[in-house]
């Protein structure tokens, strides 16, 4: 996907696309913050199914989502597989495979399901943050959040030239296809694989050193102040929306916590 494409999706006109970027991105990150500290998995499935409606309340076709989900999935469902065979101690069931026993255990599945379930939610609130507010206002956002100057602009280089990256990459193995580097064996394509990879990090080093030079020669300071993003104060309606969703979140992490 490209910058401008995120760009144009970002700037929709749902009511969620118009709400205010510092008041979104304070209130899914407290959400994120909270979908992964939370132990009541019904409170968890309430929070994921709220993303979910916010996302389909962007007007966005799902295989987005789906795209964006696909690898958090996968992740989660090794990491419920590896507590559910190695955490617990109340065996519920047990296969051979071979001379190896295999038991899954109560606390493990418990554990696992939960965990998967904090991926899940936290990776939709991410997307719906992404999807629904431009990435200058997310990060000046944290800037006004106090958030080191260096991290701020170092996310920002990350995000600008991560898709130079993978055009690169993509490039690179169009020309190993175009040389019948398909028609080769297993054990050689793995290996022009490394080779690809590795130029493309050695590629990426060089192109970064050089932009980073031509930021020192043009006068960057991490501790200098720039510009102002935003010039007019947070509407007062929308203020209150996140008073009250902050309220919410804490409320619900209060009752995780003594009940």
């Amino acid at each position: 996907m490209q910058i401008t494409t995120i760009d144009r999706i970002a700037s929709g006109d749902t009511f969620f696309h118009r709400l205010d970027g510092r008041v979104k991105t304070v209130l899914l990150l407290v959400a994120i913050v909270v979908s992964t500290v939370i132990n009541h998995w019904y409170l968890l499935a309430g929070i994921w199914l709220t993303a979910l409606v916010l996302f389909h309340s962007l007007r966005l076709s799902w295989r987005l989502l789906i795209r964006r989900l696909y690898i958090p999935f996968g992740i989660a469902w090794l990491v419920f597989l590896d507590l559910a065979f190695t955490n617990g101690s109340h065996p519920l069931l047990g296969f051979s495979v071979g001379p190896v026993t295999l038991t899954a255990y109560r606390e493990g599945l418990w554990l696992g399901f939960l965990i998967a379930l904090r991926i899940m939610a936290a990776v939709t609130l991410g997307s719906v943050l992404t999807f629904s507010t431009p990435m200058i206002e997310i990060l000046e956002t944290l800037r006004l959040c106090k958030l080191p100057g260096f991290i701020v602009d170092l996310a920002a280089m990350m995000y600008r030239y991560v898709f130079v990256l993978e055009e690169t990459a993509r490039n690179m193995r169009r020309s190993q296809l175009s040389r019948m580097g398909a028609s080769a064996g297993w054990l050689q394509q793995a290996s022009d694989m490394g080779r690809v990879g590795g130029l493309v990090l050695t590629k990426s080093l060089d192109r970064s050193t050089m932009i980073y030079k031509a930021m020192l020669a043009r006068g960057y300071d991490e501790n200098s102040i720039g510009a102002t993003y935003f010039t007019s104060p947070v509407p007062a309606s929308e203020r209150g929306l996140g008073i009250m969703t902050v309220f919410l979140l804490v409320s619900l992490l209060i009752f995780d916590i003594f009940f």
